[in-house]
């Protein structure tokens, strides 16, 4: 999703988005993307790529006075030699990020429990993923329970998780000093996989979804999800085996506590997809 939103940008200028080098960049301190696009450009232009990249640079920053999605409150933009423009989300954009993918993800879901291939649990291929989406779910209705947060239809039964933190709204990812409030390397290496999951999942939203679900449980197509999914769910445990909710946590810092439930709740929005729309198999509520 954000690298569609970057790379529309810059995508007038020279070349069609999808011939556009726009990656995520593994800082692991915080959420950058990078493009050498101007060096390819520089090519065919025979001119420098350091002009050619501070002009894309100036024409994005243009850009984001016109599109909410490129607000510059959200991201700033660094000219780098030998000409790689740098795409730095700021601790607003990656806040406003955490709190409007999980209900975007909810919209693309289409399938029930009835219409998953396989209701089981996957010992061999899916049970860590399926795991960690189960533990998820255990973490927020405790923490609903606890009224560390409230969750919508909290005494409604579901047949599966379709949950929306309504208390608080929003989440409290800033600090008083519009500062992100997770700082812990496991808490930005969930959020950093939790970017790179949605940049995966991006090209599958530009098409009709239901179209593609034959073709995406077969062969290579699985593995990648599963891979993907795999990479997020390690990426969840180590940030749960690291970082507190309850607790001293949970008294001390109320706002802290909240706002690495938003974590959860992101990546169990996100395995959910996974599991069930693209493998076709159950995520379940509890193990």
């Amino acid at each position: 999703m954000l690298m569609e939103h970057l790379g529309g940008a810059i995508a007038s200028l020279f070349f069609p988005i999808e011939e556009i080098p726009l990656q995520q960049s593994k800082d692991g301190l915080q959420v950058q993307y990078l493009s050498p696009i101007a060096l390819k450009v520089a090519n065919i232009q025979q001119k420098s790529p350091m002009d050619i990249a501070i002009a894309i640079a100036d024409y994005c920053q243009e850009e984001s006075t016109n599109q909410s999605c490129l607000n510059r409150e959200y991201f700033t933009v660094e000219v780098v030699p030998p000409g790689i423009i740098l795409f730095k989300l700021t601790a607003l954009g990656v806040a406003n990020w955490l709190q409007t993918f999980p209900s975007l993800i909810k919209q693309k879901m289409t399938k029930g429990e009835r219409e998953i291939t396989s209701l089981c649990i996957d010992s061999d291929r899916y049970f860590p993923i399926q795991y960690s989406h189960a533990r998820c779910c255990s973490i927020l209705k405790l923490a609903d329970r606890d009224r560390i947060i409230e969750l919508a239809d909290r005494d409604r039964p579901h047949s599966s998780p379709d949950w929306q933190i309504i208390t608080p709204n929003p989440i409290p990812w800033l600090d008083d000093r519009n500062h992100l409030r997770l700082f812990h390397l496991a808490e930005l290496s969930l959020i950093s996989q939790l970017f790179t999951t949605l940049d995966n999942l991006s090209p599958l939203f530009q098409e009709n979804l239901g179209e593609l679900m034959g073709h995406l449980i077969i062969g290579d197509r699985a593995a990648n999800w599963s891979k993907l999914a795999k990479a997020l769910s390690d990426a969840f445990q180590t940030f749960y085996s690291q970082c507190r909710i309850w607790g001293e946590v949970q008294k001390e810092t109320p706002k802290l506590a909240q706002a690495r439930l938003g974590l959860v709740i992101g990546t169990q929005v996100l395995l959910q997809f996974i599991l069930q729309e693209l493998l076709g198999v159950f995520a379940p509520l509890e193990l």
